[in-house]
């Protein structure tokens, strides 16, 4: 993840009564929906949304005996119960006043094995590093890692009732639990997701979903009881972690409501991380979320606040031409302990011309600028296979 560097402009810190009294506050909501939502799980809903997922759109199937190719959903081996897939994003970043960067940021692949109804195993292998290259400069940069960014086994007992084991991605607000870029609406992730939160967690988790009233809830207690593995170069993640979920909304989708809770210990240092979000149809044209997070306690560099608000608007009534072509855009504040507090601006335009083809052009302004953070313009083109 980024790293904020300090400036020499004086910033108030983020009150501890006032961070312990909203943590308190939102520890007794959160658990109290959890476990009063796991207590009333009696109807069945669906996965987890669209972290192994991609599309629902137009599909074409190539068949070669008993191998199955879906665009946009892998192969398939047969009855075999194995499908495997992935993605590739292409970026091209220039920072104002800066040379553009070129880079083939990562290639992931997707392997989803489900021997029996009940029973599945997930991996997600980024090999990443692959190309980078400075367009001021001749020099081609190639250092290629492989690390597993997810790798667990689940078992169902229901689909309001499931067990996890291993890593996978921390259940906090919306926008970590599908974070890749053929996922998302932007080139640029928001700034609270940039710094003092850990995107994954090594554990166990229980989760499950269902329909009370024709509403839809989803639930998550989960926790880090063992050290971090094939973790980023640059990130120093907790040692451990408790942590849960509940969002409520209407059963299409059409609203929803969440409440995150997570505490982390690293190095005998404890931090806890409390947010809300939303998201909301607003016709069936404006697509609206939003997230709040507030994080605080003894581990350094953990006590800040953000929130963001971020809008899709599809814009194939105009023309068309621009099916499949949508105005996106993001306003988000960021205020870190010690750190001059920013506001970031993102906008840009977004096109899905196939499942299979996400492409992103994007301008991100932010007020104050810092060593990993400036303004300039954020390009990419993911690819699903």
């Amino acid at each position: 993840m980024f790293e904020l560097t300090p400036t020499t402009s004086a910033h108030p810190s983020i009150r501890p009564s006032a961070l312990s009294a909203l943590h308190r506050a939102l520890a007794g909501i959160g658990f109290a929906l959890l476990f009063g939502a796991a207590a009333f799980a009696q109807e069945p809903l669906a996965d987890e949304a669209a972290a192994e997922s991609v599309t629902d759109d137009a599909e074409h199937v190539f068949s070669l005996g008993p191998l199955e190719y879906t665009t946009a959903r892998g192969l398939r081996f047969g009855d075999s119960g194995l499908t495997v897939g992935g993605f590739t994003t292409f970026e091209i970043d220039r920072e104002n006043g800066e040379p553009a960067d070129v880079a083939l940021d990562s290639l992931n692949f997707l392997a989803l094995y489900e021997p029996v109804d009940s029973l599945r195993v997930f991996a997600e292998l980024e090999i990443g590093g692959l190309l980078s290259w400075e367009t001021n400069s001749s020099n081609v940069a190639s250092t290629p890692k492989a690390n597993f960014e997810r790798l667990y086994v689940e078992y169902s007992a229901s689909d309001a009732l499931n067990f996890r084991v291993g890593k996978f991605l921390t259940p906090v607000g919306r926008w970590n639990l599908a974070p890749a870029e053929p996922f998302v609406w932007t080139a640029t992730q928001p700034r609270i997701l940039e710094r003092g939160l850990d995107e994954h967690q090594t554990g166990v988790a229980i989760f499950g979903s269902f329909y009370p009233e024709k509403r839809a809830v989803n639930y998550w207690i989960y926790g880090q009881v063992i050290d971090a593995f094939d973790e980023e170069s640059d990130e120093i993640p907790a040692e451990r972690s408790i942590g849960g979920r509940i969002e409520y909304g209407e059963a299409r989708g059409a609203w929803s409501f969440g409440s995150s809770l997570l505490a982390s210990e690293l190095d005998g240092a404890w931090s806890t991380a409390g947010g809300v979000d939303a998201k909301w149809r607003v016709t069936d044209r404006l697509e609206l979320s939003s997230e709040l997070l507030v994080s605080g306690g003894d581990i350094p560099g953990r006590d800040f606040w953000g929130v963001f608000v971020e809008g899709a608007y599809p814009l194939d009534r105009l023309s068309p031409k621009l099916t499949k072509l949508s105005l996106v855009g993001r306003a988000e504040h960021f205020d870190l302990a010690g750190e001059r507090a920013t506001q970031i601006f993102d906008f840009g335009l977004t096109w899905l011309p196939a499942p299979w083809l996400n492409l992103k052009a994007g301008y991100r302004a932010p007020t104050h600028s810092s060593a990993d953070l400036r303004a300039g313009l954020n390009l990419s083109i993911s690819v699903l296979f």
